[in-house]
């Protein structure tokens, strides 16, 4: 059979012998040989001269199917250098399965439209290289990846297909990804990630510190030196001298003590979850 066209022909032209690594069996190394004939293709002008298609490998790969599968589950819990070692190739070897592992479960995945879409970076490599990440919230799967961080990075991942399903985006701050979903999603929601919207609170009321304390001079300063935690934390987890502390704290300064409330309860209501109702 033509690896070409898929389709079966009697033109040969010569062969040779390959060889392909597969799982072990007892405890030793197998290496499979076969003669692999080189075909002339007379249907697909196109092809030329292919290689004999072999029905337990894939065209171009070294190792056979079963043990291409196996380096890639096996890579889903570990490192492909770690995997490598454990099946006794090479770290190239164990690359090419994992990728041709990864396309294979890509190409058989269902494609479904999804509800609710994750947007966000990652950083690849040294220096400031980010990638777009495009991920379905509903079921954790990874739909689409993009160089950069930037407006026309995350529009190249938002296609039309998703436009009349989506009905909510989760994303940060990031004004270019909040554009891309404005211009490509208008009916989807937008909402942002709780930790961002927390780190900007605590910046917040980090700055009405300052204000109140360290640069309002050296007797200020006292109250609020080693102040900073003690507002942010989860109130029923202080003790009796941190709530003397917290109390000092806001009568000396109520702006500060009236900021620090809201990202308190935010925290609380994160952590402790919905409030279940009340039986009648």
């Amino acid at each position: 059979m033509c690896s070409g066209c898929k389709r079966p022909t009697s033109k040969r032209r010569d062969w040779k012998i390959r060889s392909w690594e597969d799982l072990p069996w007892a405890g030793h190394a197998v290496t499979l040989l076969c003669q692999v004939w080189r075909l002339r293709c007379p249907r697909c002008p196109r092809c030329g001269i292919r290689t004999e298609q072999v029905p337990f490998a894939e065209p171009k790969a070294r190792v056979t199917r079963r043990l291409q599968t196996r380096i890639g589950l096996d890579c889903q819990s570990m490192p492909t250098s770690h995997a490598a070692v454990r099946h006794g190739v090479s770290w190239g070897k164990a690359r090419r399965a994992e990728k041709a592992f990864l396309e294979g479960w890509d190409r058989s995945r269902p494609r479904r439209r999804p509800r609710h879409l994750g947007v966000d970076e990652i950083q690849r490599g040294r220096g400031q290289r980010y990638w777009t990440v495009l991920s379905d919230l509903d079921r954790g799967e990874v739909i689409g990846l993009a160089r950069d961080r930037t407006q026309a990075s995350l529009e190249g991942l938002l296609d039309a297909r998703q436009r009349a399903a989506v009905e909510a985006v989760c994303t940060d701050m990031h004004r270019p990804y909040v554009n891309a979903v404005a211009n490509k999603l208008p009916h989807a929601e937008v909402v942002y990630d709780k930790f961002h919207v927390l780190q900007h609170a605590s910046r917040a009321i980090d700055e009405v510190r300052r204000n109140d304390f360290f640069r309002a001079g050296a007797i200020m300063r006292e109250y609020g030196r080693g102040k900073r935690w003690l507002l942010l934390r989860r109130w029923r987890n202080g003790g009796t001298s941190r709530a003397t502390s917290a109390v000092s704290c806001e009568t000396s300064s109520p702006s500060t003590a009236a900021s620090s409330r809201p990202t308190s309860c935010a925290r609380n209501s994160i952590a402790s979850g919905p409030t279940p109702p009340r039986k009648a």
